[in-house]
């Protein structure tokens, strides 16, 4: 049975980390490993550049796997949206295309795939929801058997110069400029950052909403509040001066994503 051996990056530090920690420490592996982005086509403008850079410091190409239709058109499927507890935008934009590119790939040869995952050693809960629960697909956490946590993930891209996504400045993840699963906060930090990407969100909005007339409930991405209403001036400083009371509450955290979240 043939090998085959694929590091999902998703343009967040931890799987960028792992390809560096991959090509120093498992060369053998990194020779013959692919580099896989599943590409949303939605993601911010800091996670493909930085993608772009990651291909400059490795050397190797990543390839990116496409939806087969885009976001507008499955919100026309689903006609509603998703949601922190029905993220179908996951499944149909990442999972789904990812699935089908193994099938496609392999479909007339027998094989095994690692699929080498950068979940860290302080963070082990996280491998639970990254099970695939396919024979021909094995897990791997390659930090999780050497041991690694976070401060040895900055190490690795302190060391190598790449640095951190830039998204980080002002965002706690990578991945679509609408998710759900976002704070309020977020939202606006998406607003005042990329005002194009927050009001094509809010288009969305308007459209399911415009011929509501007050018979329905409001549908949106945030479930108390609308995009339209978190930008008003008296939302605005709520919004934030609620994010800097219970930031100021948090005991001392241990990452930049905790801080940023």
């Amino acid at each position: 049975m043939k090998e085959y051996h694929i590091l999902s990056l998703s343009g967040g530090k931890d799987s960028t980390a792992l390809a560096f920690f991959m090509k120093e420490n498992m060369p053998e592996i990194f020779e013959k490993l692919e580099l896989v982005f599943c590409d949303t086509e939605c993601d911010l403008p800091e996670t493909y550049d930085y993608l772009n850079k990651i291909e400059i410091f490795l050397g190797k190409k990543i390839t990116r796997i496409k939806p087969e239709v885009s976001f507008e058109h499955l919100m026309l499927l689903h006609n509603y949206f998703p949601s922190p507890i029905k993220r179908w935008c996951t499944v149909e934009l990442k999972t789904k295309p990812f699935k089908n590119f193994i099938v496609n790939k392999f479909k007339n040869n027998q094989y095994i795939i690692y699929l080498y995952i950068g979940i860290r050693a302080d963070e082990l809960e996280r491998a639970e929801f990254n099970k695939y629960n396919d024979t021909k697909i094995k897990e791997v956490y390659p930090f999780v058997n050497y041991g690694m946590v976070y401060s040895d993930i900055t190490k690795i891209l302190e060391e190598t110069g790449i640095g951190i996504p830039k998204y980080y400045e002002w965002a706690n993840r990578s991945g679509c400029y609408f998710c759900p699963c976002q704070s309020k906060n977020n939202w606006l930090n998406l607003y005042e950052h990329h005002p194009h990407l927050f009001f094509k969100a809010k288009e969305y909005e308007d459209e399911k909403n415009k011929n509501n007339n007050g018979n329905f409930k409001r549908v949106g991405w945030n479930i108390d509040l609308a995009l339209e209403e978190m930008i008003k001036p008296e939302n605005y400083i709520k919004i934030r001066n609620s994010y800097k009371n219970k930031k100021s509450k948090m005991p001392l955290k241990r990452n930049l994503y905790d801080l940023l979240n």
